[in-house]
C-alpha cells in the first residue's frame, strides 16, 4: 500500500516539455512586448525632451536678437538703388570691402548700427555698471594719450558710441558631414547663429580701433556711407586678429547637398537684410539666396530718421537630439530621408521687431 501510494505522487510532480516550451514562447512574448512599450516611451520621451530644450534655447536667442535690432538707429537694407538692385547693401558695402568678417562657409544674414555706453574704464576708478547707470560716476581726469582730442570729446559729450552688429548663420558640417570649419568643436545641429560686433574703441579705452578709424556720420552722409573715408579703414577680413564672432545658438536648420531648404522671398515693400554671397559655398543657395534656417526681411527705408522694421525667421532642428542616428545620415546626404522625416524635429519662429533708434526721428 506504501509503495502504490508513492507511486502515483511521483506522476503528479514537474512538468512536460511541451508545458515548458509554451511557458518559455509566453515569457518571451510577454517580455518582447514589455520591452518594445520601454523602448517606444523612451524614444518618445527623448524626442519631446530634444524639442522642448531646442524650442528654448530658440526663444533665449530670438528674443535677445529683438532687443539687440530694437535699439538699432540703422539697419542695412537694399535701398542702394531707389527701388533696390536686388543685392543687399550689407554685401555691397561691409562684405565685399572687408570691413567685417568673412568667415568661410557663413551667410552674413543682417548688419545694423546702434549706440553703445562708452567702455567702463573710460570712466575714473573702475566702477561698476551699476554705478555707471546711476550716474555716480566721472570721467577720466585726463585724456588717453592714443585717443584723439575730438574722439574724447564726443565720449565727454555722448557717453555713448557707435557700434556695427553684423549676425551670421554658419554652417556647422560641410557636405560630407565633417565639421566645417575644421574644428574639433562638435557643434549641435547643422548650423548656427553667431553675432560679430565691432566698436570704435578697446575695452581698456586706451585707443581707437584699426578696424574702426572713423565714426559714420549719420546727419551728413549717413550710415550707408560709412566709412566715408575707405584708405584710413583696415579691412578686418584680410586680419586674423581683431573681434571674432561668438555664437548665439546652434541646433539651427539648413541647406544640405541635394537638399536646398531657400528661404521664401519678402513681403512687398521689404528686403533681405543679408544673402549668400558671391564664391560662398552653401549647398543648395544662389547668391544673394538665404536659406530657410536664418533669414530677415528689412522694410526698404535708407533715411536714418524714419524707424525700420525687421521680420526675423528662424527653424531649428532638434533632430541631433532627439534621433542622433538619422541625423548623422541627414548631414551626410543620405537621400532615403524624405520630408516628413526632417520636419518632425523641426520648430519655426517668426516675430516682427520696430527699431526704437532712430536720428532725428520725425514726429
Amino acid at each position: 500500500m506504501p509503495r502504490v501510494f508513492h507511486k502515483r505522487m511521483s506522476r503528479g510532480w514537474g512538468f512536460t516539455l511541451i508545458e515548458l516550451l509554451v511557458a518559455a514562447l509566453m515569457a518571451s512574448i510577454f517580455l518582447l512586448a514589455t520591452g518594445s512599450i520601454v523602448i517606444e516611451t523612451m524614444r518618445v520621451d527623448r524626442e519631446e525632451t530634444g524639442r522642448t530644450q531646442v524650442q528654448a534655447e530658440l526663444t533665449q536667442a530670438l528674443e535677445y536678437i529683438q532687443q539687440d535690432l530694437a535699439e538699432a538707429l540703422y539697419i542695412y537694407n537694399d535701398a542702394e538703388q531707389p527701388n533696390g538692385d536686388g543685392i543687399p547693401d550689407l554685401i555691397q558695402r561691409l562684405y565685399e570691402p572687408g570691413w567685417i568678417r568673412r568667415p568661410e562657409g557663413s551667410i552674413p544674414v543682417v548688419a545694423f548700427w546702434r549706440l553703445r555706453p562708452i567702455p567702463q574704464r573710460c570712466y575714473a576708478g573702475n566702477p561698476t555698471l551699476q554705478e555707471i547707470r546711476e550716474g555716480r560716476v566721472t570721467l577720466r581726469e585726463e585724456r588717453p594719450p592714443r585717443i584723439h582730442e575730438e574722439d574724447w570729446e564726443n565720449i565727454r559729450s555722448r557717453r555713448n558710441v557707435y557700434s556695427l552688429v553684423v549676425y551670421y548663420l554658419q554652417r556647422n558640417y560641410n557636405n560630407a558631414g565633417n565639421l566645417a570649419d575644421g574644428s574639433t568643436i562638435p557643434w549641435e545641429g547643422n548650423a548656427r547663429i553667431a553675432r560679430f560686433e565691432l566698436q570704435p574703441f578697446n575695452e581698456d579705452c586706451t585707443e581707437r580701433s584699426e578696424f574702426f578709424a572713423e565714426d559714420p556720420d549719420p546727419f551728413q552722409a549717413g550710415f550707408l556711407a560709412w566709412p566715408r573715408e575707405p584708405d584710413r579703414q583696415t579691412p578686418i577680413a584680410t586680419r586674423r586678429d581683431g573681434p571674432r564672432l561668438t555664437t548665439l545658438v546652434s541646433n539651427i536648420f539648413s541647406s544640405r547637398n541635394n537638399r536646398p531648404q531657400v528661404a521664401p522671398d519678402c513681403p512687398p515693400g521689404y528686403a533681405f537684410g543679408g544673402g549668400r554671397p558671391e564664391g560662398v559655398i552653401f549647398g543648395g543657395l544662389e547668391t544673394n539666396q538665404n536659406d530657410l534656417g536664418f533669414y530677415v526681411c528689412v522694410r526698404r527705408e535708407a533715411a536714418a530718421n524714419l524707424p525700420q522694421d525687421v521680420l526675423i525667421n528662424i527653424t531649428a532642428t532638434a533632430m541631433e537630439r532627439s534621433n542622433p542616428g538619422l541625423f548623422r545620415r541627414y548631414i551626410s546626404g543620405d537621400t532615403d530621408i524624405d520630408d516628413e522625416q526632417v520636419s518632425r524635429y523641426l520648430t519655426t519662429m517668426q516675430t516682427r521687431v520696430l527699431s526704437r533708434g532712430a536720428v532725428n526721428r520725425r514726429a
